[in-house]
């Protein structure tokens, strides 16, 4: 799909592209930590997408796609799944302004880390990021200000399936606005300002449930900054608050953040190290994080504790490392050490160190053979520790392989726009 965010001054070329991605994945014990019970899971899955790029008059960009991605469990038949649109959006490039664009419609949204922005369907696992919304950005060369409205329904409403298999995207139906401003430093630093407004109601479970969430609008502020002391060293620090209330009346307070330092070295096989801390309340809600940013074990591991990649109640130290042997081949390395808060019997805002969730390990390969073909081999495990009741070794592999290619037409749009200005 389109890039996460362009460049908002690029017009885009009149294109068409394909991806074809295979991916193999075999878990046990994401879900218990139990070897007691048989949950293993070996399945592939094939995920094909086919978008077109266009550059319509008027400084007006279109973004249409559509994907497809069908589960093949092992012993199981293999039955095709639905076909959707995953980006249907517009990027207006010049409203008054040149500094005004606007980009409406179905698209993806990343923020940072991914820390406040990252998934619009957790529910429907890697198939698709996608947000329904717009993003109002006004450009200068000193930062950037963007409003952004979001609406994610649990399933989608807004545009046509085939085969429709009314998948469940998110938990409740969501929506939310807010403001994010960037601002930009001299050697690469920058800060990041957000504030947004989101709304969680109806959410699919029955209230008897025990893992049910009554309607809730909850306001997330924050700040993010990346101080680049060198060209090898860098420092970025987010931090944010939440604040409000949960049906018939029950106020949210909550807090996160994380901090982590980057160092790279010029050597043979250009090495980097990073090292950080992340912090997580009791009462955090991540509301748009949802994804695999701390590894696809975490994710799926939360799903019967509140639902999957619900990030919450969490310390956690991380160590990481990597180096490439070549421009096609790279590797990283990645540990963490998880624990969870416990209120004091005092104070229940006051936390104190709780029980650990254990040590997560993570091995990745990424081999890219040319501009068409690229993969990686992923391996997680956790050692659990003492906050489950059954601590089994859990872990999670996965193999993968991206066939892509896209094909740009004469464009002779531009010449006709270029008069229309």
């Amino acid at each position: 799909m389109p890039a996460l965010v362009p460049a908002q001054s690029d017009r885009t070329p009149l294109q068409l592209n394909f991806e074809q991605r295979v991916r193999n994945e075999n878990w046990n014990n994401l879900f218990d930590f139990s070897d007691a019970t048989d949950d293993q899971r070996n399945q592939i899955r094939y995920r094909t997408r086919l978008w077109l790029d266009a550059p319509l008059p008027a400084n007006i960009d279109a973004h249409v796609g559509i994907a497809q991605e069908t589960n093949q469990k092992l012993g199981k038949d293999n039955c095709f799944d639905e076909v959707f649109f995953e980006t249907a959006h517009l990027e207006f490039h010049r409203i008054f302004t040149d500094k005004l664009t606007l980009r409406a419609g179905r698209q993806n949204f990343l923020k940072g880390d991914g820390f406040l922005l990252s998934e619009g369907g957790p529910q429907d696992g890697s198939r698709a990021l996608y947000f329904n919304g717009f993003d109002l950005a006004w450009s200068s060369p000193a930062g950037d200000l963007e409003v952004i409205g979001i609406d994610n329904p649990k399933r989608d409403r807004f545009l046509p399936r085939i085969h429709d298999q009314h998948r469940l995207l998110v938990d409740w139906d969501e929506q939310a606005l807010g403001a994010y401003y960037t601002r930009r430093l001299r050697a690469g630093s920058r800060v990041e300002a957000y504030y947004f407004t989101a709304r969680e109601r109806h959410d699919y479970r029955a209230p008897t449930n025990p893992l049910y969430q009554p309607d809730r609008r909850i306001n997330t502020s924050g700040a993010r900054t990346i101080r680049q002391f060198s060209p090898a060293l860098s420092i970025t620090v987010e931090f944010a608050l939440q604040r409000g209330v949960q049906s018939p009346g029950t106020p949210v307070h909550a807090w996160a953040g994380y901090a982590y330092a980057k160092r790279t070295f010029q050597r043979r096989l250009h090495p980097y190290a990073k090292a950080g801390f992340w912090a997580f309340s009791g009462a955090w809600d991540p509301i748009f994080s949802r994804g695999a940013t701390y590894g696809d074990l975490n994710l799926y591991s939360t799903m019967n504790e509140r639902t999957i990649g619900y990030v919450s109640n969490l310390k956690m130290s991380q160590l990481e490392a990597g180096f490439s042997t070549s421009k096609r081949l790279s590797y990283k390395f990645l540990w963490q050490h998880m624990t969870v808060f416990q209120p004091t019997a005092v104070n229940p805002r006051i936390f104190a160190p709780g029980l650990t969730r254990g040590d997560n390990f993570q091995a990745r390969a990424d081999l890219t053979l040319n501009s068409n073909v690229r993969g990686h081999v992923d391996f997680e495990t956790l050692l659990p520790g003492s906050f489950y009741t059954v601590a089994d070794r859990a872990y999670f592999l996965r193999f993968e392989m991206i066939y892509s290619f896209k094909t740009r037409f004469a464009s002779h749009l531009r010449a006709s726009q270029g008069r229309g200005r």
